[in-house]
């Protein structure tokens, strides 16, 4: 299964993967990388659509999207100061 918006939990429940908890996890992972990934790199990585990709990072402080939108492999995550 491949994990879109609908298999994150919600911020007020008490348990489950947020999709704010997914953004915090790309940022990291990201940092950790040799290269510049693609939201569609973060999707395999993460089992998850491009669309929770792109909706984690817009969430989350320190990253924003680059590229095309109607493109995920060539749609590039950006670091802040990186």
């Amino acid at each position: 299964m491949v994990f879109g918006r609908e298999q994150f939990a919600a911020w007020d429940d008490e348990a489950g993967v947020t999709i704010s908890m997914l953004g915090l996890a790309i940022v990291t992972w990201a940092a950790m990388q040799d290269k510049v990934m693609t939201v569609r790199e973060a999707a395999t990585t993460f089992n998850t659509t491009d669309d929770a990709i792109r909706e984690a990072v817009a969430l989350t402080m320190w990253i924003g999207l680059e590229g095309p939108d109607d493109d995920a492999t060539k749609q590039r995550i950006e670091l802040d100061g990186a």
